[in-house]
Order: structure tokens, then C-alpha cells, then sequence
């Protein structure tokens, strides 16, 4: 097992009942956990709230969390979920197996406008039940056996299926208080939270206050109050920093952090976390295989990336190492004549009025990597390219419409597993972006899930790669992140998990 978070540990004397002052980089829209959640509100989230399984701080391995025990029936196919009977919600009720069921139904409800539904559809008619093919829940594969016991059926063996409840949409919620407060349930003064901390306070735009948790078993922090500090710019975050206001900073270009910050030497997290250029098989001209193949190898992820970019590591896999199906390259090889030839092949003439847009973020690296590709899809194939830059809330709503022929994606695996790098072009995905869908690439998925032995998984999941690659040409990967970190010597056992999220109940003075 390798390890994915990250520690430093100094030897300081507490100061109990102290305040964090915490970056934020956006305001959040909402802390509805399995509704309308984001990576923006993640560390928000996964302070305030636990799930029944989640990842030792120290070694990164998975661990029972609200959870007691798991069993799984020989077949894998069946898991049953012991609830903690000491685990209390922040209002001291007891934390029920209930409460776990209210939070799936909940998300796999036809409503539910979540964009995670899909980690959910490995249960039997669970997506038959979002799809409103099944109406009846008890058909649904999740059973309140009792109070503390909640029961699993999977349509499939999967061996490890309770790595899914480690991420935040499957956290349990109360169903009173959502009935009761409606869509403000999740507001101050009236949130009920499962894990270290609770919500004090949300000024908009400008801070979020979490405060500790007496009830939770799992806060080891002795600071009381985490202060997160809503949309500061760069040089204020880092003026911040010196005064000592901020003891953090994470998220920040390198280059940046040095050149402010020189006394300070930047830590590395590694991140599961990818980026990659994925087209629209749905519209022309990218409906054309042959366009695709000509576009991915007239791609370089030498050649896109940006000058400073230490914390970009190019790659030609989608599952960073060391995951099963990491071993080998799973994409069109860059390879310009070539990359002539299949457009040529295509009969896809390249006219003033052939226009491929492209969207990317509007921050870096990502603007600068969308210019590049630009500029080499227009010298390579002589194509019209527009690039479309968007902030990062305009820019997932934009991604969601459709309407471009390729957009530069970042990925962070949500579940330590290799088949989270793939789920998001599964024709299950919530928001299939490329509107794909190949019965193969399914069945390589579902064989490296079940493989019996990490090579046999490797094979697999490397197989369904060079499917989505080479076959089909819908996607290529770029490049896979490293964040990079500075704290003041005040704190110590901060801990960040593989999405790159700082995890505070172990944080102390």
C-alpha cells in the first residue's frame, strides 16, 4: 500500500481553544454533500463530516470510519456495514444506519441534480431507480437490516466496493432536518454535522467558520475554530502568510512560492490527480474517428506544457502510478505526419469555416496549456482553432452544455482506485462530456474491478485505455499534478488527502 496524505509534525506546545485562519480560493455554493457539491467545497466538506470508511492520516490506508466493521458474502456481491454505536451527529443523536440509506436514496433520486449519482450504480437497480425504471425502493440493493446495521447488494463482485463510502456524496444525512428546513438545511444554525467539526458561521464571499465538534469521536485537534478565508488573491494569500495570519498556503503555482517566498521551501503532495484533452465524439468534425486520431497525435504533452510547470509531470496513461494499469502507454504517440494523414483519410476538408473550440480554464496552468494546444493544432494540421476560457464555476456549466468540439479536463480521483480514472467516459457518468459509449471499454472496466490478482488488473485496466486511446480516440492524457505546499513552523499534523483536501481533526499548536 503506498501513502497518499501527508504530515508534518513539530514539536510545539498546544494552545488549546486557537483559531485556524485557513485559505479558501472560492466561495462556496453549497454544502449539500450529496446535492450540489464541488471540489471548491471539499474542504469544507470532509471537515465537517465523515463517512463509514476513510484513509489512516499517517499511512493513507483505508480505514473504518463512522463504520464499526464491514463483511462481504464470498461472492463479494453482498456487504454488510456495522454503524458505530458510539458515532453521534453534532446535535448528540446517534448516527443510524438510516441515516447512511436517506443520503443514497436521496442522491439516486430522479431529482437529485448531483453530478456523482454514478458511484452508486454498482448496487443492484440503483440506476434503474435514478432513471425511474424502478419506482420501488425496496428493490434498490441498500436494507436498514437495523439501527446499526445497513446492507450492500452489488450487481457484480467487487472486492473492495467500500472504498466508495470514503467519498463525501455517499456521507450520511439527516432526513428531518432536510424535510424540516428544506433547501437551508445545510445553512448555519441549523447543519447537523457527522464529523470533527460544525458549522458556525458563513458570511458570503467573505469567510466560512467551522467550529469543533463535541460530540465526534474523531477530532484530536486541539484548535477550536477553523477560519476559512473566502477568495483572497494570490499576493494577499501570500502577505497573509508572512504576517503569519495564514500558517498554510497550498494550491499555489511553485514558481510563485519562490520567488515570494525564499526562506520557505515548498513541499510536494502528491495528487491523483489528471489532466487531459478529451473530444466531443457527438459533434462534427469530431464525430470522425479519423479527425480525432489525427487530432490526439498532432498532440504533444511536451510541447503544451508551460514554461514554469515543475508541478506538471507529463505521462501517457490516465491512472497515475503506482495503480493497477499505470505500467505501460495507453496513448496515439505524437507523430505529426501521421497525425496529416488521418485527417487527410477522413475527407474532412480544412476550410476558413472549419472551427474547433476548445475549452479550458481561464486561470494557469491551464490557459497557457489551451493556448499551446492551440497554437500546435493550428501549425501541425492548419486548422482554425478558437480557444474558450472560462473561470472555473462558467467553465464546469460550459463543459456540461456540450457544445465544444475538445475541452482540456482536469480529473481527481474521488475513490483510491484505478477504474475512478476511467468512470467519468462510462456511459454511466452523470455528465458524459464526450458523449461516448463502447460496450468493450465497459467490459475491460468490469474485468480489471474484478481481477483476482494486481496483474491481471493491470492488463485489464490498461486494455480499457488503449480502447478509449488508440481504438477509439476519444481522449489523451497530458499530464498528472503535483501540488505543492508551505506552512509556518506554529502547526503541525496537517494532514492532506490524495484529491489534495487538508484534513484538520488531527491539527494542533
Amino acid at each position: 500500500m503506498f501513502f497518499l496524505l501527508f504530515s508534518w509534525s513539530l514539536l510545539n506546545p498546544p494552545a488549546f481553544g486557537s483559531t485556524l485562519n485557513i485559505p479558501l480560493m472560492e466561495a462556496p455554493v453549497s454544502l449539500d454533500w450529496n446535492g450540489l457539491s464541488t471540489m471548491i467545497e471539499a474542504p469544507l466538506i470532509l471537515n465537517l463530516n465523515e463517512g463509514l470508511f476513510g484513509h489512516d492520516p499517517e499511512s493513507g490506508v483505508l480505514i473504518p470510519a463512522l463504520a464499526d466493521s464491514v463483511s462481504k458474502s464470498r461472492d463479494l456481491m453482498t456487504y454488510t456495514f456495522k454503524i458505530r454505536k458510539d458515532a453521534k451527529w453534532s446535535d448528540g443523536r446517534p448516527i443510524l444506519s438510516g441515516d447512511f440509506a436517506n443520503a443514497w436514496f436521496r442522491l439516486l433520486s430522479p431529482q437529485s441534480v448531483s453530478i456523482y449519482i454514478y458511484y452508486l450504480f454498482d448496487i443492484v437497480n440503483a440506476k434503474e431507480f435514478n432513471r425511474g425504471e424502478v419506482q420501488n425502493p425496496a428493490q434498490v440493493g441498500i436494507t436498514v437490516v437495523d439501527d446499526h446495521t445497513l446492507t450492500v447488494r452489488l450487481k457484480r463482485p467487487h472486492p473492495d466496493w467500500e472504498r466508495t463510502t470514503a467519498f463525501w456524496p455517499l456521507f450520511p444525512v439527516r432526513k428531518d432536518q432536510i424535510e424540516k428546513y428544506g433547501a437551508n438545511w445545510w445553512r448555519p444554525g441549523v447543519l447537523v454535522s457527522s464529523g470533527p467539526f460544525t458549522l458556525e458561521s458563513y458570511e458570503t464571499g467573505k469567510s466560512v467558520v467551522l467550529k469543533r465538534n463535541p460530540h465526534s469521536a474523531a477530532v484530536k485537534s486541539d484548535i477550536d475554530t477553523l477560519n476559512f478565508q473566502i477568495g483572497s488573491d494570490r499576493d494577499e494569500m501570500i502577505r497573509k502568510f508572512k504576517s503569519g495570519f495564514f500558517e498554510f498556503l497550498w494550491g499555489l503555482p511553485p514558481n510563485l512560492l519562490r520567488e515570494a517566498l525564499p526562506d520557505q521551501t515548498p513541499v510536494d503532495l502528491e495528487l491523483l490527480r489528471g489532466h487531459l484533452l478529451a473530444l466531443n465524439t457527438a459533434k462534427f468534425p469530431m464525430s470522425n474517428r479519423e479527425f480525432r486520431k489525427g487530432i490526439l497525435k498532432a498532440v504533444s504533452a511536451a510541447s503544451v506544457l508551460p514554461s514554469d510547470s515543475s508541478h506538471l509531470i507529463p505521462v501517457k496513461t490516465f491512472i497515475p502510478p503506482p495503480l493497477p494499469g499505470s505500467g505501460s502507454p495507453a496513448v496515439l504517440e505524437f507523430n505529426p505526419a501521421e497525425a496529416r494523414e488521418h485527417i487527410r483519410k477522413s475527407g474532412i476538408l480544412r476550410t476558413s469555416k472549419l472551427k474547433i473550440r476548445i475549452l479550458t480554464g481561464l486561470s494557469e496552468p491551464f490557459l497557457s496549456i489551451g493556448r499551446n494546444l492551440q497554437r500546435d493544432l493550428g501549425k501541425t494540421l492548419g486548422l482554425n482553432v478558437e480557444l474558450d476560457a472560462r473561470q472555473s464555476r462558467d467553465y464546469t456549466t460550459y463543459m456540461n452544455l456540450g457544445d465544444y468540439d475538445a475541452t482540456l479536463i482536469t480529473w481527481t480521483a474521488k475513490v483510491l482506485s484505478p477504474q475512478d480514472f476511467l468512470l467519468p467516459y462510462s456511459r454511466d457518468a452523470t455528465y458524459n462530456r464526450m458523449n461516448y459509449s463502447s460496450s468493450i471499454f465497459e467490459k475491460r472496466i468490469q474485468e480489471g474491478v474484478r481481477a483476482r490478482t494486481p496483474t491481471e488488473a493491470s492488463k485489464r485496466f490498461l486494455e480499457a485505455q488503449l480502447v478509449l486511446t488508440r481504438s477509439d480516440a476519444v481522449a489523451s492524457p497530458l499530464f498528472r499534478e503535483k501540488a505543492v505546499m508551505v506552512r509556518s513552523s506554529s502547526i503541525k499534523k496537517i494532514y492532506f488527502n490524495h484529491m489534495g483536501i487538508p484534513l484538520l481533526k488531527h491539527a494542533t499548536h
